[in-house]
């Protein structure tokens, strides 16, 4: 593969220009959108997004949740001043800057690429449904995706060093980075980057190193072992699995309907026509390959095209097989967002070739109106208080009431086991505060620790991506743990349980009781 045989980018893409005052309209627009749900939203898209959220919130105390492989050691470390300091709001809205940032570095790969109108892949960037979800939840999709977009925007202008230090850190935002790193070093073998290659384990090296020590496994296991021994996702997933083409059938959802057609047009262009004249690639196979060998913005192109196909083809395999602790979320389709919108946007030209009527402000706004009408047909948005949070609520209400019988509950039981994750946010304590709270786990429960109040819920405490930490009713009956307290709500229930032995080791005595 050669670096030499052509320039960077087709000849005109460089002077190609972005209608800015349209793209800015519509930045404005979705960031005003955006900032009202974030402050309006009471209630959460996942239970995950609150525990991403206490991590970032209690990491500047805590450096557990730093290099936590489940809080995500980049995630961590770009959120936790806003968490410390602005709480949930400046979380969500920290989101939102990422997201317009990936809007305008996607408009400028487009442009690179030779895109007539680029700036119609930041407006599809903006339309897509899901990602505006997203935009002011806590999850981890959308800074990865901008990791994602960065490091293709690295590769596409040569820059390896960069795109190798990118690569060396994205395992640290996401279990796909693990599949960027084994890309990247492709790339960098095809082009002769030898050196670079060396750079692509440091940020693995550095993770285990650092979890290893601030964990204090350093008597336990050689610190190369750490990331492998405190892996979270059981090989078999106990959420089941589903038909290979799920992902596909949701993807308008990701992409949004009006683009989901010119997805597949913009996919057929990149991987099969050239980027310098539209002509269609010939000399079949052998002859493609040697296109992609020797032309680098073609080789752009078709990677542009295979980066989320392959996000799609990964994890619906994963989710048909039952692996790595999948559950068919929609939103694992989104650490790809910023591509879908470059095939829209591509496949948009194709048919503006033959449709010269079908503009930009017009192609946007049709792509918008369909989420808002179905919004307002079905509210969603902002959303809503759910069962999750009231459960978590009601027992915070019980534990914290005033009265003689809750506070000797409370001196008797000071520590917190709890899978549901809004009741440490209701309680704003940190999960690995171990003064107050309490492990959860099977191996927790089989110890019967003292003075422990266990909140068993019927899905959080039964469905986990750690099979270690999915604990039934029978299992806290045969450890001989007491349910004093039921709560029920829209079908949902949770269970107070007490360890079977106080502080002092003597047995509880209470009775059982149920409301």
């Amino acid at each position: 593969m050669t670096d030499t045989a052509s320039p960077l980018v087709p000849s005109a893409a460089l002077a190609t220009p972005i209608r800015w005052r349209l793209l800015l309209i519509a930045m404005t627009i979705y960031a005003a959108l955006s900032a009202w749900m974030a402050v309006a939203s009471e209630g959460f898209l996942e239970a995950d997004g609150i525990t991403h959220y206490l991590a970032r919130r209690f990491a500047l105390s805590q450096p557990l949740h730093i290099v936590g492989v489940w809080s995500r050691p980049v995630c961590v470390l770009l959120y936790c001043l806003p968490a410390y300091t602005g709480g949930l709001v400046a979380t969500r809205l920290t989101s939102l800057v990422l997201v317009l940032l990936t809007a305008l570095l996607t408009v400028d790969v487009a442009r690179r690429a030779g895109f007539r109108r680029p700036e119609v892949a930041g407006l599809l960037l903006l339309t897509q449904p899901l990602l505006f979800a997203h935009s002011f939840s806590e999850l981890t999709e959308v800074p990865f995706a901008l990791m994602l977009l960065a490091m293709f925007a690295a590769y596409q202008r040569r820059w390896f060093g960069t795109m190798a230090i990118i690569a060396a850190v994205a395992p640290a935002a996401r279990p796909e980075g693990f599949g960027v790193l084994a890309v990247a070093a492709v790339a960098l073998l095809a082009h002769r980057r030898f050196a670079w290659l060396a750079v692509l384990p440091l940020g693995v090296v550095a993770w285990n190193y650092a979890g290893w020590r601030v964990f204090g496994a350093t008597e336990w296991y050689p610190w190369w072992q750490w990331l492998r021994m405190n892996w979270p996702y059981s090989p078999q997933s106990v959420y089941g699995s589903g038909h290979a083409y799920y992902f596909l059938v949701i993807l308008p959802a990701v992409v949004g309907p009006v683009a989901f057609p010119f997805v597949w047009a913009g996919a057929w262009q990149c991987l099969f026509r050239s980027p310098r004249d539209g002509a269609a690639r010939s000399g079949g196979a052998r002859g493609w390959l040697a296109a992609v060998l020797a032309d680098h913005p073609f080789r752009c192109r078709v990677l542009m095209a295979l980066v989320p196909l392959g996000v799609l083809i990964g994890h619906s395999l994963l989710w048909a097989m039952g692996r790595m602790a999948s559950n068919g979320e929609p939103r694992y389709m989104l650490v790809a967002a910023p591509f879908w919108a470059l095939l829209a946007a591509l496949g948009w030209e194709w048919l503006r070739d033959w449709a010269p009527s079908l503009r930009p402000v017009r192609l946007a706004a049709a792509a918008a109106i369909v989420p808002l009408l179905a919004n307002a047909a079905y509210p969603s948005f902002p959303l809503s208080g759910q069962v999750d949070d009231r459960l978590a609520r009601a027992f915070v209400d019980r534990r914290n009431a005033d009265t003689p019988e809750a506070a000797a509950l409370r001196r008797k039981y000071p520590l917190i086991a709890a899978s549901l994750p809004h009741v440490f946010l209701r309680l704003d304590i940190d999960r690995l505060d171990t003064t107050r709270v309490a492990d959860p786990s099977q191996a927790s429960v089989a110890r019967v620790p003292r003075g422990v109040m266990m909140v068993w819920d019927d899905i959080y405490s039964t469905h986990n991506s750690n099979e270690a930490y999915c604990v039934s009713e029978q299992l806290l009956a045969t450890h001989g743990w007491k349910p004093v307290h039921t709560i029920h709500d829209e079908g949902r229930r949770v269970v107070v349980y007490l360890s079977p032995l106080d502080i002092e080791g003597n047995p509880t005595g209470l009775p059982s009781a149920a409301d």
